[in-house]
């Protein structure tokens, strides 16, 4: 069922929806092999910035895991915050289980120069909301900050704004009920008590959907094929319509 149309925007909003990029990954070994592996991750994450110019989308959002650790090299800080540059709209970002916002942080030791103007980084364990008035768009998204059982990704959210379109970004694992044991759980119940009108998730590398109730939720999958045979990556394109159910589209990231 749609949420109540005298509640909605009368805009429509376009989002891009990334997560999981890993850039230089120690999984990729070293040598020529991982050389190349680390230049193709950096070439998907351009075309993601790419793709979102070509779709002229109002937002793109990184859920997460951008950097597959904290020991990423200057050089690779440095062709990150260049591409997002690159984008020709707000890009909104939130740390994953691998770029944690923890002692180690990587975003701690960054210089706010180094930040590209259009970046949005939320870096608030407790959650932070991000308004975009000219959207009709209000964000909402935590920085993860030790990936534990304890850790509720959609914990402390607040409630949807009539009015606007309200999208969440949750870096975290689906599961149908938290049973305790799994490290930064996203139940259905978590998913469907938000009543917003998109969740962009984060952390599982295949495009899913995991949506409740009217709550549209979906994993994007991971840019780069790093753990399957698939010749592609993959981001989800999301369309909000003043009078449609949300409409989310996965678009293919060549390599």
């Amino acid at each position: 069922m749609l949420k109540s149309m005298s509640v909605r925007p009368k805009r429509p909003l376009r989002l891009l929806h990334t997560s999981d990029v890993h850039l230089e990954s120690d999984s990729f070994g070293v040598g020529e092999k991982g050389r190349k592996m680390t230049l193709a991750m950096r070439q998907n994450f351009a075309e993601v910035i790419a793709i979102a110019n070509r779709e002229q989308v109002d937002l793109t959002l990184i859920v997460g895991d951008l950097f597959d650790s904290s020991r990423v090299s200057e050089e690779a800080l440095a062709f990150a915050m260049d591409a997002i540059a690159a984008a020709a709209m707000p890009v909104v970002m939130i740390p994953g289980n691998h770029d944690a916002h923890d002692e180690r942080s990587i975003y701690a030791r960054m210089a706010p120069e180094q930040l590209p103007g259009n970046l949005h980084l939320i870096l608030e364990p407790e959650g932070k909301r991000i308004d975009f008035p000219e959207l009709s768009a209000r964000i909402w998204g935590r920085a993860l900050v030790e990936h534990s059982p304890e850790y509720r990704p959609l914990y402390g959210i607040p409630p949807a704004s009539p009015g606007v379109w309200n999208i969440a970004m949750a870096h975290g694992l689906f599961t149908e009920m938290d049973e305790g044991t799994r490290s930064s759980p996203i139940t259905a119940a978590d998913i469907a008590a938000t009543n917003y009108d998109y969740v962009a998730l984060g952390h599982v590398h295949v495009f899913s959907d995991v949506s409740q109730g009217s709550t549209r939720a979906f994993y994007c999958g991971t840019p780069g094929p790093m753990y399957s045979s698939e010749e592609s990556g993959w981001v989800a394109h999301v369309t909000c319509e003043p009078d449609a159910p949300v409409k989310v589209a996965r678009l293919a990231v060549p390599r």
